[in-house]
């Protein structure tokens, strides 16, 4: 069973008899928040990512369970929550309520930004909670990005594509991107840095304007596997062309620009364009919550979720 490593945590025992009062998220809105936090939430989004495998859980605000049966490999909107500070956070084994993360005394939820916050494992197996900024920035036309987080029991891993290592040496919490050609990435596999592959991550399928996050979730010793999460990021800036009475032509599209010079006899043309390589363009140290669990560590990296299963409860626990 999975713990949290808070000394002396209890079982906690739902009654047999404990009511459901279901609510809607639009009703638990209007209950909890104010209309300035409302308009903040319209440009943040927030998602809560479940990648301990094995384990359903049920996630405890102030004594109320606000996510129930929350299954591995899901995710939940928290976007309702942006900006605020959520108390006595708890994660529980819906099956006997044991405490599997927590219990966190003060959890602060960003109030912008796209965010996922992830329920992992350490590199020891300890459940924790770690939260990541998605990059939504723009990517050249024709290219894709790919983001890959360590969220395993596992030591630093590299990612194998067609026999090469176009990320290495990634450690639990990390999280590092390739800017790649729109398409399919076959065969890709993960390896313990420098060693032999242990473990198929399959086909990833990378499309235009998005950001597909990649979770490597579960232990090395035991079974790896991979969440997905695909974001869709604004389309690149359109080209725009001047064209002066010399008859010299600028295009400039999303800062790149390439001037043609004409002439009866020639047509010179210089170019400030960059070639997109795929290695990767950013890496980062993820952000833990500390097990006395004060607040959020929160770490500015470089992706909404697919949404699934992200009902919410307002249920008072017996």
């Amino acid at each position: 069973m999975l713990t949290n490593g808070v000394a002396g945590g209890q079982p906690h025992t739902k009654g047999k008899n404990m009511k459901k009062l279901l609510t809607t998220v639009g009703a638990v809105a209007a209950l909890m928040f104010t209309a300035a936090s409302a308009s903040a939430q319209d440009d943040t989004v927030i998602t809560l990512v479940h990648g301990i495998p094995g384990t359903t859980v049920d996630v405890v605000v102030d004594d109320s369970i606000v996510i129930d049966n929350f299954a591995p490999g899901t995710t939940a909107d928290l976007s309702t929550y942006a900006g605020e500070t959520l108390s006595n956070v708890e994660v529980l084994d819906s099956s006997d309520d044991s405490i599997v993360i927590g219990p966190i005394g003060s959890l602060e939820i960003p109030d912008a930004g796209d965010w996922s916050v992830v329920a992992m494992l350490d590199d020891a197996g300890t459940a924790r909670l770690a939260s990541f900024e998605n990059n939504t920035g723009t990517v050249d036309e024709g290219n894709a990005r790919l983001t890959v987080r360590h969220t395993a029991e596992a030591g630093p891993v590299d990612v194998v594509i067609a026999g090469q290592r176009p990320i290495t040496n990634l450690r639990n919490g990390q999280s590092q991107e390739l800017i790649l050609p729109v398409g399919t990435v076959s065969d890709a596999q993960l390896a313990p840095t420098g060693g032999d592959p242990i473990a198929d991550i399959g086909d990833i399928a990378l499309t235009a304007d998005t950001n597909t996050v990649l979770y490597v979730v579960g232990a090395e010793d035991a079974a790896l596997s991979f969440i997905q999460q695909v974001i869709t990021l604004p389309a690149p800036a359109a080209a725009t062309t001047t064209t002066t009475a010399s008859g010299e032509t600028t295009t400039t599209v999303a800062g790149q620009t390439t001037t043609t010079t004409s002439s009866s006899s020639t047509t010179s043309t210089s170019s400030t364009s960059s070639t997109v390589v795929a290695v990767p363009q950013a890496v980062n140290t993820g952000s833990p919550i500390d097990d006395n669990g004060t607040s959020i560590a929160l770490v500015a990296v470089v992706g909404g979720l697919v949404v699934a299963g992200g009902a919410f409860l307002a249920r008072r626990r017996a």
